[in-house]
């Protein structure tokens, strides 16, 4: 009788070879003091370190609060957009002045300087101007600035247009309380008192047979 390990047949408690009643090389564990695997241990390192990276870069930028971009490159958080404010203007009223027609203004022209015709002059040129004329007649005075009245309230517009036609300054346009030099101002609308100024450019070239002084 053979003795148990030194027989073909069956292996002893130290035997590594093959057997029917062992595991085979590829099932067996790994030696626990066996060192791993270079390539598996690099790959492992690499791994990490690429995610503590990758955390250190996404770490400030999820702290903080993303800043919008504009034309020109600077961040909308650093633009301060000026103040409108609306300013409602109160509506103006306009009145629109609708000159007279010449021929409904009824002048009466007073000579008030010492020079014969001037107010005869002044008519005729005013009644080429369109203006309905009264015969000239001569004032209580003498003056060296011309003047003109009106008779009534509504006349204050004829009286500019009377002076505009002789190119006489609007302050020559006295007020409606102010009382022509005349004795009669009977149908006239507006009164033209000659002065000097008008006599220097109206003054007839002959004599003429008009009445005295007009």
């Amino acid at each position: 009788m053979s003795e148990p390990g030194n027989g073909s047949g069956f292996g002893g408690p130290y035997d590594v070879s093959g057997g029917s009643g062992h595991e085979s090389a590829g099932s067996h564990p790994h030696d626990p003091f066996e060192p791993p695997e270079r390539s598996g241990l690099a790959r492992g390192v690499a791994i990490v370190t690429l995610g503590v990276i990758v955390g250190i870069l996404l770490l400030p930028s999820a702290t903080r609060s993303p800043l919008a971009v504009v034309q020109g490159g600077t961040p909308a958080a650093a633009r301060q957009e000026p103040n409108s404010t609306t300013t409602s203007l109160p509506a103006r009223s306009t009145t629109t002045t609708t000159a007279l027609a010449p021929a409904k203004i009824h002048v009466l022209v007073a000579n008030a300087t010492s020079v014969n015709g001037v107010a005869g002059s002044v008519t005729t040129f005013l009644g080429g101007k369109g203006f309905a004329t009264l015969t000239a007649v001569n004032a209580l005075g003498k003056l060296t600035a011309s003047q003109i009245y009106f008779t009534t309230a509504g006349s204050g517009a004829a009286a500019s247009e009377v002076a505009s036609a002789l190119e006489l300054a609007p302050a020559t346009v006295q007020t409606a309380a102010a009382k022509p030099p005349v004795s009669s101002a009977a149908g006239a609308s507006v009164i033209v008192i000659v002065g000097s100024d008008l006599a220097t450019r109206f003054a007839p070239a002959s004599t003429t047979t008009t009445v005295k002084g007009h």
